[in-house]
């Protein structure tokens, strides 16, 4: 596949999975050397990860990070939890993290994959045959995220955003239902028809699930589609995935120059 076939698979289907050496002495040079070929600027770190408190308390520094945190408290044959469909970017505006790249270390001895849910195409579906409830999340108090991590101010990070909306002509998704969501139905009736089909008959369409091989990088829209990690077993040792993120969707720079 050329750089170029690479962008349009990416930004067409919403993601695409390459293969790329693992470098032992720096796991993220990968990410790096993909991001140039993406026409991608330098790797984004989120608003959340620049609030001095949630630093010191998940000891991340800079924009990239490892999947677990830390592999040394991991248990040999341990079992993780799954999680719930997101996108990443807790406290950034709609849109605002646009690529995310996810590169496989180590793989789990079973389980562990990434399911993709096509949000922005099940919800032009939902608008072809609901338009009160699609038009629900596009309200500006639709969705409220929130981190638990903050112990001095619980309520200080938080975000309140439309679920869905249009940046630049493009529509996109800040669709995320797990823990650190709420969402404003009682003020908006229309919502929890719109969040019975997000959470059923479109999962039975709209989603694609990747289970990356050692070496193999997962390359996603983050604004068109959401996400989840999926409950896994560990091996004798813990699986291990490296992750960046980016505020601008790939490009074939040799078309700007």
């Amino acid at each position: 596949m050329t750089d170029r076939e690479l962008i349009s698979e990416v930004n067409e289907r919403g993601y695409a999975v390459v293969s790329t050496p693992v470098i032992a002495d720096d796991p993220f040079e990968a990410h790096r050397r993909v991001a140039q070929l993406l026409g991608l600027p330098g790797a984004y770190t989120p608003l959340l990860y620049m609030d001095p408190e949630v630093r010191a308390a998940v000891g991340q520094v800079g924009p990239y990070n490892e999947i677990p945190r830390d592999t040394k408290s991991v248990q040999p044959w341990s079992e993780m939890q799954g999680q719930l469909f997101h996108v990443d970017g807790l406290l950034e505006p709609l849109g605002g993290i646009k690529t995310t790249i996810l590169h496989c270390l180590t793989q789990a001895h079973s389980g562990g994959g990434t399911e993709l849910f096509f949000s922005c195409d099940a919800f032009t579906e939902l608008a072809e045959t609901d338009e009160h409830a699609a038009q629900s999340l596009l309200d500006p108090a639709a969705l409220t995220r929130f981190a638990t991590i903050s112990e001095s101010a619980p309520d200080r990070l938080r975000a309140t955003g439309p679920a869905f909306g249009w940046v630049d002509g493009t529509l996109v998704t800040r669709f995320s239902d797990g823990p650190t969501e709420l969402w404003n139905v009682q003020e908006n009736p229309d919502l929890q028809r719109a969040l019975d089909y997000l959470r059923g008959r479109a999962l039975e369409t709209h989603r694609v699930q990747v289970r990356l091989k050692p070496g193999e990088m997962l390359i996603f829209r983050n604004d068109r589609v959401s996400h989840r990690g999926c409950a896994y077993q560990n091996g004798a040792h813990p699986r291990r995935l490296t992750r960046s993120m980016y505020s601008s969707a790939p490009r074939d720079s040799s078309r700007h120059r």
